[in-house]
Order: structure tokens, then C-alpha cells, then sequence
């Protein structure tokens, strides 16, 4: 049985990254073991995909939510896979284990890969159209229309030159003032709402944003994704609604609707609204969300006792 870990260069928590790999290191249930760090965006998926193509039994994200979208997607490049998925949060904001599962401890951890349990994990999908292209992207978490599109798109260019945490505060602050709703038809089975939108936010787990439980009824086995359409909101209710979305509170407000579907489109007059997945811009145009039509082996996680 052979084992991979993909790990985010840089990482700032060293002394825990190395305690772990040395402890990996130690077990007898894997013939092989293999770290690859990763040395430019895209990376981790090139490096899964590789992965996946040799049948390799586990792979290990260790890095943030990026980094995982990155490495699920290189598993799934030709769609279903055998490899069981994993991860090590140490990232800025972990938001998909506030969900799947936090670790509590690398002993823990190690537990989990000599028990080898693992569940089937919904994974859902955003296809964006355009007359020049046609971009699609899994993500295991949140993917976004509208406002966090438009923000993913900036952050990831600048994430380059400034680095995540000083990127993310400034393009989240920027797109607050500079996005301007548009008007859009979304049709969720028999709910369909034309009008102005903020945000679609479409929920495989429940956290986004760094803490913010916007989907609090979600969860990742149940087979459907759950929908939290923010229509003509504006900016200043949103924010004033953050204490309640970081408690898990649903927002009673005449334009924000709770909806669970396993596919639906999203159409504007010139299809140019933006999405992203687990915070990875994906592109522009008319946007099509759907649950797949398979599944990701996830390792489950040992608690400490």
C-alpha cells in the first residue's frame, strides 16, 4: 500500500510539519512513501493527478483549503478514483475541516492512517460557460457566484506577489466596495428568483470566509448541496449579519432564501458573473452547479480519547 503527501511549500508551522512527517515515517503499514512540496499554483494538482494515474492508495493534502481543491482535483481529472483522500490542515483559515473534522492531534492523525477507515464523501462541480471557454472545477467545500467569484479572481493574482493572509484582507475589504450586483435568473426545482444578486453560495459543507457558517444545515454525505442565495442584499446588510453567520444562524431577511438541490444554472443578460471553488477563481459566463454523479473516498479522522 503506498501513500503520498502533498505538502504546501512554505508552510509556516515547521516544527508541526516535521514532527508529522517523522511519525509517517515510522509506521510499517505503507511500502511506500512518498512527500512532494509544491512549487508553483497548480502544482499539488499536476502532482495528484500523477498520483491518481498510479493508483496510489492515499494521498495527503497538508496545506489550506487550495491546496485541497488543487489535489481533488487532480484525483478526479478523469473522474472517479480509487485513491483515498486525506488531509492535514495547515492553512489560514482550514474552513473544509470545520466540516469534514478537525484534527486534534498528530498521534491522533497517525491513528487514522493505521485505521484506514474511510466514508464516501459528496463532491460537487461548477461549470462555467463562455463563448471562448468552458471551465469546470470540483470542490469538496463552498464554491461561490457573484460576490466571491469576483473577489477569488483577484486574490488569486495578487496571492502571488503579496502572499494569502495580507491578499485575502485586502480583496475581501476591496470587493465589498467595488462589486456591483447584477440582475440573474436562478431556477432551483420549483423556486426560481430573477432579480438583482449578491451571492449564490453553494454548500457541500457548512463554512466559508474563514469561520462564516453560511450553510449551517449542510453536510458532505448527505447527498445533495445546499444553497444560500443572497439576492438584492446589500453590502451593509451582510455585514451586519457576520455575528450570526459565525454563530451558524440562519438570517431572516426577505432576499436571502435556504435551498438544497442537486443541480441548477445560473443566467445573467451577458452571463459575465464570476465563480470560484473552495477559494479558486474558475471563470465567467453561464454558470451550472450539480452534484456529481460519483463519490471521494475520505479517510475518517481518530479522535483522541
Amino acid at each position: 500500500m503506498k501513500i503520498a503527501l502533498i505538502i504546501k511549500k512554505n508552510s509556516k508551522r515547521r516544527i508541526l510539519l516535521s514532527s508529522l512527517l517523522e511519525k509517517i515515517k515510522q509506521l510499517d503499514v505503507f511500502s511506500e512513501q512518498t512527500f512532494y512540496y509544491t512549487n508553483y499554483p497548480g502544482h499539488a494538482y499536476d502532482l495528484a493527478k500523477n498520483e491518481a494515474l498510479k493508483r496510489t492508495s492515499i494521498v495527503i493534502g497538508v496545506g489550506g483549503d487550495g491546496t485541497l481543491n488543487e489535489i481533488v482535483n487532480g484525483l478526479l481529472h478523469k473522474g472517479e478514483t480509487e485513491t483515498i483522500f486525506g488531509y492535514f490542515p495547515l492553512g489560514t483559515a482550514n474552513d473544509f475541516s470545520k466540516t469534514a473534522g478537525k484534527i486534534e492531534s498528530i498521534d491522533s492523525f497517525i491513528e487514522s492512517l493505521k485505521k484506514l477507515s474511510i466514508k464516501e464523501m459528496d463532491i460537487g462541480e461548477v461549470i462555467c460557460e463562455s463563448k471562448k471557454s468552458k471551465k469546470r472545477k470540483f470542490f469538496i467545500n463552498i464554491a461561490d457566484t457573484g460576490l466571491g467569484g469576483f473577489i477569488a479572481k483577484k486574490l488569486n493574482k495578487d496571492q502571488k506577489l503579496f502572499g494569502g493572509q495580507f491578499a485575502y484582507i485586502k480583496h475581501t475589504l476591496l470587493g465589498f466596495v467595488q462589486f456591483k450586483k447584477k440582475g440573474a435568473r436562478i431556477q432551483i426545482g420549483d423556486f426560481c428568483y430573477e432579480g438583482k444578486l449578491l451571492s449564490v453560495v453553494v454548500c457541500n459543507g457548512k463554512v466559508f470566509g474563514n469561520g462564516l457558517i453560511v450553510a449551517p444545515m449542510a453536510e458532505i454525505y448527505d447527498g445533495t448541496l445546499n444553497v444560500t442565495l443572497f439576492g438584492d442584499v446589500t453590502i451593509w446588510d451582510y455585514i451586519k449579519n457576520l455575528p450570526n453567520l459565525r454563530k451558524g444562524l440562519k438570517i431572516e431577511h426577505p432576499n436571502i432564501f435556504y435551498l438544497n438541490c442537486t443541480t441548477f444554472s445560473i443566467s445573467t443578460q451577458n452571463n459575465d458573473l464570476k465563480s470560484e471553488a473552495d477559494g479558486e477563481y474558475v471563470g465567467s459566463g453561464k454558470t451550472t452547479y450539480r452534484l456529481a454523479s460519483f463519490s471521494l473516498k475520505l479517510l475518517q479522522l481518530t479522535q483522541d480519547l
